[in-house]
C-alpha cells in the first residue's frame, strides 16, 4: 500500500471518528444517552435503600449533564459527513484503479462463511410455520386499530399529507430545470443517460432472460400430462380450486361497477374538456401530427421487410404460413356462428330487436345528408384507383354470374338469375 492510499485511509478513519465524538458531544445525543442511563440505574436501585443511597450521587450528575448545554459547533456535523462521502469514495475508486476485484475477493470468505452456516431449510421451516403467527398479529393489530376509528382517519390523512408533499417537492426540483437548462443541455444530459447504457450487457441481459423463458417453457412441455403443458395442468387446478371461492353476483357487480368507472372517468375528462375548450382544441389540432409519427412507424418498419433478401423473406413467410393453425382460425369462426345460431333458435326476435333498437335511435335525415355530399366526394378523390380496379372487380363478377361461373346447387343459380334480371332491366330502362 502506498503513501497515497495511507493518506486517504487516515483521512476517512479521522473523519469518522470526528464524527463521532461530534455527535457523542451534541446534546440530543447526550441527553438520549444519560436518560437511558438514569432509567436503567433507577430500575436497578428501586426498593433498595442501600442501592439508593449508592446511585443517589451518580443520579445528581446525570440530572446535570441532562441540563448542560453542550453543543457541537454549527454546521461541523455535515461538513464532516460531506468530507468523509468524498474521502470514502476517493478511497474505493483508488482500490479499484489497483485491483478492480480486490474488494470481492476480501469479501468472499464472508460470504462463503455465512452461506455455509446458515441452514435455509430451517429459515424455509421458520418461514412457513410463522404464517399462522403473522395472519394472527395482522388480524390482533387490525382489531385493536378499528376500535378508534379517529385514529384510522389521521393516519389516511398523514398518507394524503405525504402524497401533497411529494407532488410539491417534485414540482420544485423541476423548477430550477424549467427556467434555467435550456433544451438542448437538457435533452443531452438525459440522453446521455441513454448513451451510457452498457450495449453488450444489455444485450446478454436480454438473451439470458430469453433463455429462462424458453427453458421453463421446454421444461412445461416434456413434464406435461395428457398432452398439456405442465404450466397449463398447474394453472387450470388453481383456477378450479379459486372459481367456487369466488361469489358470482359480486364478480358480476364489480365487472358493472368498474365499468361505470370507466364511464365516469371518461364523463370527468369530457367535462374538464367542456370547461377549458382551448385545451380541447390543442387536442384536436395535434391529432393530425400524432397519427403522422404513428403512420411513419408503421411504414419504416414496412420497409424493412421490403429491404430483406427475397428469397430469405419467402422462406420465412412460408414458415409463418405453415405454422399457422387454418383449422383453429377457422373453429373460431364455426364457433362464433354456431353461437349465433343457437341464440337465434333460443330467442328469433334477439337480433331483430337489437338492430331494430339501434335502427331507430339513428336519425335517416343526417346520414342521408352526408351520404350525399361524402359519396360524391369520395368517388372523385378515388377515381383514378376506381378507373383502375372497377374493370377487374366487374371482370371477376361478371366471370361469377355467367354460365360458367360454377353455381352448382338451386339457391346459387336462382340467386344468380335475380342478379341477372335486376341488371338487365336496369340496362333497358337507361
Amino acid at each position: 500500500m502506498d503513501r497515497e492510499t495511507m493518506t486517504q485511509h487516515n483521512r476517512v478513519e479521522e473523519l469518522a471518528a470526528r464524527i463521532v465524538s461530534d455527535s457523542l458531544h451534541s446534546a440530543g445525543l447526550r441527553r438520549l444517552t444519560l436518560s437511558v442511563a438514569d432509567t436503567l440505574v433507577q430500575g436497578w436501585s428501586r426498593g433498595r435503600p442501600l442501592k439508593l443511597a449508592l446511585v443517589r450521587p451518580l443520579r445528581r450528575l446525570i440530572s446535570r449533564g441532562m441540563k448542560s448545554d453542550g453543543k457541537a459547533a454549527p454546521g461541523t456535523f455535515p461538513a464532516d459527513l460531506g468530507k468523509l462521502i468524498t474521502a470514502w469514495s476517493a478511497r474505493v475508486s483508488a482500490d479499484h484503479a489497483e485491483d478492480p476485484t480486490r474488494h470481492a475477493r476480501a469479501r468472499e470468505h464472508s460470504i462463503r462463511a455465512f452461506v455455509e452456516n446458515t441452514d435455509f431449510g430451517e429459515v424455509c421451516g421458520m418461514v412457513q410455520g410463522s404464517q399462522e403467527c403473522v395472519v394472527k398479529t395482522v388480524e390482533v393489530f387490525n382489531e385493536q386499530l378499528w376500535k378508534y376509528p379517529a385514529k384510522v382517519a389521521s393516519i389516511l390523512g398523514a398518507v394524503l399529507a405525504a402524497i401533497n408533499t411529494f407532488i410539491r417537492a417534485v414540482r420544485e426540483l423541476m423548477r430550477p430545470v424549467e427556467k434555467n437548462v435550456a433544451p438542448d443541455l437538457l435533452a443531452d444530459l438525459v440522453l446521455s443517460l441513454l448513451k451510457g447504457i452498457d450495449a453488450r450487457s444489455a444485450g446478454e441481459l436480454s438473451n439470458s432472460a430469453l433463455e429462462l423463458v424458453r427453458r421453463i417453457h421446454t421444461g412445461s412441455l416434456l413434464l406435461g400430462r395428457a398432452g398439456r403443458p405442465l404450466f397449463q395442468v398447474y394453472l387450470t387446478e388453481l383456477l378450479k380450486e379459486v372459481g367456487p371461492q369466488i361469489d358470482p353476483q359480486l364478480l358480476g357487480k364489480a365487472r358493472i361497477a368498474l365499468a361505470e368507472d370507466r364511464q365516469s372517468v371518461s364523463s370527468a375528462l369530457a367535462d374538464a374538456l367542456e370547461e377549458n375548450p382551448e385545451l380541447t382544441l390543442a387536442l384536436v389540432s395535434a391529432l393530425g401530427a400524432a397519427k403522422n409519427s404513428a403512420i411513419r412507424s408503421r411504414a419504416h418498419r414496412l420497409k424493412v421487410l421490403s429491404s430483406l433478401d427475397p428469397e430469405r423473406l419467402n422462406q420465412a413467410l412460408a414458415r409463418a404460413g405453415s405454422d399457422f393453425d387454418t383449422f383453429e382460425a377457422a373453429e373460431v369462426a364455426n364457433t362464433l356462428f354456431l353461437l349465433i345460431n343457437r341464440l337465434h333458435d333460443t330467442n328469433p326476435d334477439l337480433f331483430v330487436s337489437v338492430a331494430r333498437s339501434v335502427a331507430d335511435s339513428l336519425d335517416p335525415q343526417e346520414i342521408r345528408q352526408t351520404l350525399q355530399w361524402l359519396v360524391p366526394e369520395l368517388i372523385d378523390a378515388f377515381r383514378p384507383l376506381l378507373a383502375e380496379t372497377l374493370p377487374v372487380l366487374i371482370s371477376g363478377l361478371c366471370e361469377m354470374i355467367g354460365p360458367d361461373g360454377g353455381c352448382t346447387s338451386p339457391e346459387q343459380e336462382q340467386a344468380i338469375h335475380r342478379l341477372r334480371s335486376v341488371l338487365e332491366t336496369s340496362g333497358g330502362e337507361s
